[in-house]
């Protein structure tokens, strides 16, 4: 299984390295461009295609990963068709929360009416975080290769589609979707923080589509966090600074980077201490995802 999901990296690292390449060898602006860099025709197609007998519906399940058996809640549509290759979101809780609180709010899954395979994954107590459950935000931590071993696992077992992997998460749930872009570039087509920030630490530059929205208000994660991740992104891009308004409002999109979109969600909601998921997030977050081919 992991043999699968290494090739899907090492694509995602040859794409990066060939844009760079091509940009300083031909003399032209090497500046990140909306390429198709971070979606690569040439990944394989999921080797649960045409199976059968895969499980249906809400599923509580173990997945050995570090040699630690790690947690998640696995939501695939009841009308599942193995023949049909079904995005696929991560999604990521917030520091002391876990799987099942995530799905009771986020509100992607319901949005999407059975059309992604969804995944929830519980974090592990954090020793940097006083044992408190959360994520690490290292690039070649343990959470990435839990996230690997979770992408393996699904691709075994489900007709997922490789070209459509994406990750959301609230508060240090949105810090790992960053991460994750940050360190699996060709492999996450996009991402959608909710209240989070990042990446930090050595990145593999490749250019992923990325929905961001973080309250002005937040009063526990600084809203200049949320803004940075949105312009790392915007510029890794190559998208132009001016926005235009989209739905829902307060949302802007970038122009100039059309298959890589960027959309920035600056928001004055107070709830949870300004720190909370808009309600009309989850909603939004999909529509972002669905847009994507």
């Amino acid at each position: 299984m992991r043999v699968r999901v290494r090739r899907l990296i090492a694509i995602g690292l040859a794409t990066a390295a060939a844009a760079c390449n091509s940009g300083s060898d031909a003399g032209i602006d090497a500046s990140p461009t909306a390429t198709d860099a971070s979606h690569s025709t040439d990944a394989p197609a999921a080797a649960g295609c045409g199976g059968s007998g895969a499980p249906t519906g809400v599923q509580q399940r173990t997945l050995q990963s570090g040699g630690v058996d790690r947690t998640y809640i696995l939501s695939v549509p009841d009308d599942y068709d193995s023949d049909t290759a079904y995005p696929t979101v991560f999604a990521w809780h917030g520091r002391t929360s876990n799987a099942s609180q995530a799905r009771s709010y986020f509100g992607v899954e319901s949005a999407s009416a059975g059309a992604a395979i969804v995944v929830y994954a519980d974090g592990l107590p954090q020793a940097a975080l006083n044992g408190d459950t959360g994520w690490s935000l290292i690039a070649d931590g343990p959470d990435v290769d839990f996230f690997d071993a979770l992408l393996a696992s699904l691709d075994s077992e489900y007709c997922i589609d490789p070209l459509r992997i994406f990750s959301t998460g609230h508060s240090m749930g949105g810090y790992f979707s960053n991460t994750l872009a940050c360190a699996r570039g060709g492999i996450i087509r996009a991402i959608a923080p909710v209240a989070g920030g990042g990446p930090f630490g050595q990145c593999l530059g490749v250019p992923v589509a990325a929905w961001i929205t973080h309250g002005t208000e937040d009063a526990v994660v600084p809203f200049t966090q949320g803004e940075g991740s949105h312009v790392y992104w915007r510029d890794l891009a190559g998208c132009d600074e001016a926005t235009t308004p989209v739905e829902p409002a307060p949302c802007e999109a970038h122009p100039g980077c059309s298959d890589t979109p960027v959309v920035w969600c600056p928001h004055s909601e107070t709830a949870f201490a300004g720190h909370g998921w808009p309600a009309w997030a989850g909603g939004a977050i999909w529509s972002f995802f669905a847009a994507l081919d």
